[in-house]
């Protein structure tokens, strides 16, 4: 079974992704700050990684360089409210594979998820 890490500080984003992900087969994982996320990718080594920005003890900036210096090779989509151009292309010159802002777009985040979990077919209509 393939594992999605969901790395957010704000419970309600993550109440809202392990609902929309809840119809496939994925092990769903949490962690609520940077720090924590960090441990459980190098203990679980997840197929996915959904990243906020913003967090405490570690935010997903430095999350996202580290998986980078590490060599982590793990598929990593940015999710956040802060959504200038910026910020978007700093995310995905530094290793993410995708950007979604928030608040997530249903068919949006689908797309994205199904990009990176190619044997997954997803019927979201």
């Amino acid at each position: 079974m393939k594992k999605i890490l969901i790395v957010d500080d704000a419970i309600e984003s993550r109440i809202i992704m392990k609902k929309l992900l809840s119809k496939f087969n994925f092990e769903i994982l949490e962690a609520k700050d940077g720090l924590e996320g960090w441990n459980m990718m190098i203990k679980e080594k997840p197929d996915l990684v959904l990243l906020e920005l913003h967090m405490p003890k570690k935010d997903g900036f430095e999350t996202l360089n580290d998986i980078q210096e590490e060599w982590l090779d793990i598929p990593t989509i940015i999710l956040s409210g802060d959504d200038s151009h910026k910020t978007i292309h700093s995310c995905l010159s530094n290793g993410a594979a995708a950007f979604i802002p928030k608040p997530i777009d249903k068919n949006l985040f689908y797309q994205k998820i199904s990009d990176r979990m190619a044997e997954v077919i997803i019927n979201y209509k």
